[in-house]
């Protein structure tokens, strides 16, 4: 059975405190009834999130009252200063950072000062922290780039990598793995639509979750990505997404993701010192997250001019694209503890 990846409440536009508390408690009322529903038809739920539409300073540091109790939150496009950030990251609150206009390339040393910031106060901090290159209307359940555009829906998106290898091993045909994979994501939104009573939106994205590797399906297919061939399986994995996705309910990316540290396949090429941030931001010209939850040396020039390439990628490519890196002190080949995401080996730039 499927695994619900992300199952995320949109909140409607927040003015008071009052209305925080009421919107917070609906949400996770919500998500909790949503979560049972899927449990007793044999779905698992793999985190429970909010979303909310970019609150005022003060809303946002009340966020943190609402940590710890199993929900990830992000406060949306807010307006906030280094400062803010990266006291609610290290208290647990993921921050978005939108970043639309392409000229303005003078804020990117500043976005590098809050990541090192956030970084240096707790590694797991600079995980709540990405920088999104596209317009403020776009929605997704997938966290930290996640903002509610004012109303309420949910939005899910699928942990099904294992599932797809699977159907694939079994049937030879992407086509009727794709087929197949969707006709069960269709069950699950009118289990949550059904008992929600709201309207349900999906994040089709191919996304890994450590042994649910999106790398396995490539060097299962014959196209390594360490390999010519990688950016054609990508573009092609892409399109049965697109072809196989209901256009009338979906949202977000909708493209393949390889995070470095959440697909043990990466990780483990990482620690080969087989990838570097570079090979990486070549893989997001065909894929959205190639360049995401990259753990690289503390190196402020190179970090800016990092995320200038990405954002040059992301307009000339003209989709959503998203950048989320841990710097860290250390060398290429070294280790840090990265928490739930285990000892990780750091790459180079």
């Amino acid at each position: 059975m499927f695994t619900v990846r992300a199952l995320t409440f949109f909140t409607r536009s927040i003015n008071s405190q009052r209305e925080l508390e009421e919107e917070f408690s609906l949400a996770t009322n919500t998500l909790v009834d949503v979560e049972k529903s899927l449990v007793e038809r044999g779905y698992k739920v793999f985190t429970k999130r909010v979303s909310f539409p970019g609150l005022n300073r003060e809303l946002s540091h009340r966020l943190v009252e609402y940590c710890g109790k199993g929900f990830l939150i992000s406060t949306g496009y807010s307006k906030l200063t280094r400062e803010d950030i990266v006291e609610l990251t290290t208290n647990g609150i993921y921050t978005p950072i939108l970043h639309s206009n392409s000229q303005s390339s003078e804020k990117i040393r500043e976005y590098v000062e809050t990541i090192i910031e956030a970084s240096n106060k707790n590694l797991l901090a600079a995980t709540k922290i990405a920088i999104g290159f596209h317009s403020g209307d776009f929605i997704t359940p997938y966290f930290p780039d996640s903002s509610s555009p004012g109303f309420r829906f949910i939005g899910i998106s699928l942990l099904y990598p294992r599932i797809l290898l699977k159907l694939l091993r079994s049937t030879g045909s992407l086509d009727e793995a794709f087929r197949k994979v969707f006709i069960e994501v269709e069950s699950v939104v009118n289990i949550v639509k059904n008992t929600s009573g709201l309207n349900v939106k999906v994040d089709y994205s191919l996304s890994p979750w450590m042994s649910e590797s999106v790398v396995e399906i490539y060097e299962y297919s014959g196209y390594s990505l360490l390999d010519p061939g990688a950016l054609y399986y990508t573009w092609l994995l892409n399109k049965y997404i697109s072809d196989f996705s209901n256009p009338n309910i979906k949202t977000g990316f909708n493209e393949v993701m390889l995070p470095y540290t959440e697909d043990f396949k990466l990780l483990e090429y990482g620690e080969r010192g087989l990838l570097t941030a570079r090979r990486l931001l070549y893989y997001a010209s065909t894929c959205v997250a190639g360049v995401d939850m990259i753990v690289i040396p503390e190196d402020r020039d190179k970090l800016k001019k990092l995320i200038l390439d990405a954002m040059a990628l992301a307009f000339t490519k003209k989709r959503p694209m998203s950048l989320r890196a841990i710097p860290v002190p250390g060398n290429p080949g070294d280790k840090v503890d990265l928490g739930v995401f285990g000892r990780v080996t750091i790459i180079d730039y």
